[in-house]
């Protein structure tokens, strides 16, 4: 078994963005998530996808689930619909999105795989609310569920494991806990079921709290016999 690892790729233009692609590649990454808060306004995304270095994700975060800069959700899914068009293997959508199941329906539509995320910045809820945001992601039709919450307490981690053992085996999942105490469950749950996780290219450029490098993850996974 070798662990899938996104690693969130923060570039200003598109030109960037594929060096950066291609460097994660090298260092032992499986995809590649493109944050478009990070890129300037009308960047040709399509010149990252013509660099076909392995499968990538368009993600555009709102100030709400960390993004860098102020952006209407008007302008977030005409983005992200754009980069499904553009040939983009996996568009991540805010489960908060108005009218989601329509925009998942017209993602659907121009060829990509989906993911509909969830992002908790304080706190790992109760079990049964965890379960509840779940279903809801589900409930879009989404390719994949991100349930992605912030560890206060070793504990957490094993919560958002058994969770990612028992719910993945009903669908696509990504699920760990963000923060210092979060590494654990970001580092085991591809183990446990969840379709990937998720690194920082390097130690410098962590896009999320608890971000650890991809060539930092490798050589953990290799320690522990997943190679």
């Amino acid at each position: 078994m070798r662990p899938k690892i996104a690693v969130s790729i923060p570039a200003r233009t598109a030109s960037e963005a594929s060096r950066k692609v291609r460097s994660a590649r090298r260092l032992g990454a499986d995809l590649a998530e493109i944050r478009f808060d990070y890129l300037e306004r009308e960047e040709p995304v399509e010149k990252i996808v013509r660099t076909e270095a392995m499968p990538l994700i368009a993600t555009f975060r709102s100030r709400k689930n960390g993004g860098v800069r102020n952006s209407e959700e008007a302008e977030r899914t005409d983005a992200l619909i754009a980069a499904a068009e553009a040939g983009f293997n996996y568009v991540d959508v805010e489960m908060e999105t108005r009218n989601l199941n329509a925009v998942i329906g017209k993602l659907r539509n121009a060829g990509t795989k989906t993911i509909v995320s969830h992002h908790d910045f304080t706190r790992t809820a109760s079990d049964v609310q965890l379960r509840k945001v779940l279903q809801l992601c589900r409930n879009s039709g989404a390719t994949l569920s991100k349930l992605v919450t912030t560890a206060r307490k070793l504990e957490d981690n094993l919560r958002l494991l058994a969770l990612t053992q028992e719910a993945s085996r009903q669908g696509g999942l990504i699920c760990f806990g963000m923060g210092r105490l979060g590494v654990q469950s970001r580092i085991f749950s591809p183990i446990y079921g969840a379709a990937f996780t998720f690194a920082s290219l390097d130690g410098r450029r962590a896009v999320a709290p608890g971000q650890i490098s991809v060539s930092r993850m490798r050589r953990i996974y290799a320690e522990m016999g997943y190679s």
